[in-house]
């Protein structure tokens, strides 16, 4: 105390160590306290296991430090699933000796400086733990240098205490070698799963790596055996073919699609082709994989009318934004971001895919970013939002002759006329929930056939009054005429909707139903909705209503027990934001409107060609299963043994 009596003031950093200085006083006498500051080891290692889950957590810090290093190539090797080593090597920068003794504290970064960095973040690490979190628990090894260098150095580390620090002869770059991970915490080791899982994981890590930098080289090494190794490419499209598969990528569309500072590129199903999880859908933020609720869900508001429920579309976007409208530090290993305006991006993300999905029915080629900008916007400075590797990484073209945008689904175009792609097969079940991957029934895929195309098929006849039968450019066609009405008359009823006419026929005699409460509470909520579709009902007391007309070219037979089974199907469907309530109506209402089995006259079938050819989605029911399946020419020939 002052010889005035008043209490001194401490600044921060004497308040830091005051309080150091009486934990310590603490923890030498505990009974005062039974609170305790950890060891700085076991805090560590602590801090490690939020960040470092499995090896493919080692594998996914190294690279992408190496990336930030400006890597032209990155080589991974590991053995036993990662547990026995992880061995990363990059050509990059390098760091000289006190950047690699800074390197391995915690949070020592060259990322960020100051609180302003955090939120525009441009690199992909900026928190400074990954390779003190990976030398805590593990055997490590740092072996660098930087190109003004003569010579390199090494470092040495066991449980994270430094061992050996020395200068040593190695090429300009950053190799780390992990050996032995967790052999310091065995509760953590055994709840590793087996080689071949662990591998797995790895192999995702060094493939999402590899997709969201085409620009850079990898290599990855398991077991001492090569298992990829891709060269870099500024066409994203070699990239994604190379890794996915070239089959898979014929079946794909490129988007392109620029809106609000927001742009979003990449690939998407072609309609059909669908799988049992989201393990295809692929997204990219600024260069960084990610995983966002916001992308899924416009995803799949783009193909919600294009696929059944519990399918999902292969897709493979890059969104590039302004750095400080995402937020990247929202999870230990950075796997999720969230975006300030969730709504909006979602929004335009899913306005990229509908607009190649339409370019795709007009056979047209795919948008570009320039004709898909909306009309008066220019063209966003993107150069200063993405990170300094992801502006290398733009499109230089579009891979026109591996992607012709009006080849049907599950056609690949090649020497010696069309093949039959079987992984593009839809897993469509119209009778029950989609069969599983691996238990499919073998057969022909859907035609994402063109307009022009649908207009001239020639019919030849019709089985059972549900399908025709068409000889079409490719081949023979069968078209469900019950899927085809329901894909007219749902966009019909929506085009209805979108211009507010509620354009409706009255009926001759208005209809009287009764309905039991529930249904009543349920067609009161929704009566905008069916006003909207042109369906004029009006409340006639109690739970009775009057049925005065109905949408045009909507049938006028039995109108009470289809409003019936439409209430049905909306109850059994509840309202989502995925799927507005119009659509939800629409699709209900379609779904009862058509008969199957109703013959129809050659006019009739020619003109419900015309109509199909017309619909902005000609591909499947608004239910999404298919309205068309397509059998090549080269299918029947080899059914008919005429080619071997």
């Amino acid at each position: 105390m002052s010889s005035s009596g008043a209490i001194p003031r401490l600044n921060s950093e004497q308040t830091r160590f005051s309080v150091i200085n009486f934990y310590a006083i603490v923890n030498r006498y505990p009974i005062m306290s039974h609170i305790r500051i950890l060891p700085e080891d076991l805090a560590n290692r602590i801090a490690a296991g939020e960040v470092i889950e499995r090896p493919a957590s080692v594998v996914k810090e190294l690279v992408e430090n190496a990336i930030d290093a400006g890597a032209a190539r990155i080589v991974v090797e590991t053995r036993r699933g990662g547990r026995q080593l992880v061995h990363v090597t990059d050509d990059g920068c390098g760091m000289d000796r006190d950047d690699a003794l800074l390197s391995i504290e915690a949070h020592a970064t060259s990322k960020i400086t100051d609180a302003y960095d955090i939120d525009r973040i441009t690199t992909l690490g900026f928190r400074g733990e990954a390779l003190p979190s990976i030398a805590a628990v593990s055997r490590f090894r740092l072996r660098t240098r930087s190109h003004e260098d003569v010579a390199g150095v090494e470092l040495f580390m066991d449980g994270g205490t430094l061992r050996d620090v020395r200068d040593c002869g190695c090429p300009p770059g950053t190799s780390v070698r992990v050996q032995n991970l967790f052999h310091n915490l065995p509760a953590r080791r055994k709840f590793l799963r087996s080689a071949k899982t662990e591998d797995q994981h790895i192999q995702e890590a060094v493939l999402l790596q590899a997709l969201a930098h085409p620009g850079t080289a990898f290599e990855l090494i398991m077991d001492e055996r090569p298992v990829l190794n891709v060269g870099g490419s500024t066409d994203m499209g070699d990239r994604v073919g190379m890794l996915l598969g070239r089959d898979v990528f014929r079946a794909m569309i490129p988007v392109g699609y620029t809106e609000d500072d927001v742009v979003v590129e990449g690939f998407v199903a072609r309609p059909g082709m669908t799988r049992s999880n989201r393990r295809e859908q692929r997204a990219f933020v600024n260069g960084r994989s990610a995983q966002s609720d916001a992308i899924y869900f416009g995803i799949r508001d783009a193909y919600h009318t294009l696929v059944m429920k519990g399918r999902y579309p292969p897709a493979v976007l890059y969104l590039s934004m302004p750095p400080e409208r995402v937020d990247v530090n929202v999870h230990p290993t950075k796997r999720e971001v969230r975006f300030r305006d969730a709504r909006t991006v979602s929004q335009i993300v899913a306005a990229a895919i509908r607009h190649a999905l339409r370019a795709l029915a007009a056979s047209s080629p795919a948008p570009s970013r320039e004709t898909l900008r909306p009309h008066g916007q220019s063209q966003p400075q993107t150069a200063s939002h993405a990170p300094a590797p992801v502006q290398q990484q733009r499109f230089s073209q579009w891979r026109t002759r591996d992607m012709d945008p009006g080849t049907p689904v599950g056609i690949q175009p090649g020497a010696g006329g069309p093949t039959w792609d079987r992984s593009a097969e839809p897993r469509c079940n119209t009778d029950g929930p989609a069969p599983e991957e691996g238990h499919l029934p073998k057969g022909p895929s859907p035609s994402a056939a063109t307009r022009e195309e649908i207009r001239h098929l020639r019919v030849l006849g019709v089985f059972r009054e549900l399908y025709l039968i068409a000889e079409g450019p490719s081949g023979l066609v069968l078209v469900d005429q019950h899927a085809a009405h329901e894909r007219i008359l749902f966009e019909r009823l929506l085009a209805s909707a979108r211009s507010q006419d509620g354009t409706s026929q009255s009926l001759l005699l208005p209809v009287t139903v009764e309905l039991a409460p529930a249904d009543s509470a349920l067609l009161n909520r929704n009566q905008d909705h069916f006003t909207r579709l042109g369906f004029a009902i009006e409340p006639f007391g109690g739970d009775t209503f009057l049925i005065t007309g109905v949408p045009g070219h909507f049938p006028q037979e039995n109108v009470a027990g289809m409003l019936r089974d439409i209430l049905d199907d909306m109850r059994e469907s509840p309202g989502n934001v995925s799927r507005p309530d119009d659509i939800r109506v629409a699709q209900a209402a379609c779904k009862h409107a058509v008969r199957s089995e109703d013959p129809l006259s050659k006019r009739e079938i020619d003109q419900l060609l015309r109509d199909l050819a017309e619909a902005e989605m000609p591909y499947t029911c608004p239910h999404g299963r298919p309205v068309m399946i397509n059998i090549p020419v080269l299918e029947l020939e080899k059914r008919f043994g005429r080619r071997h």
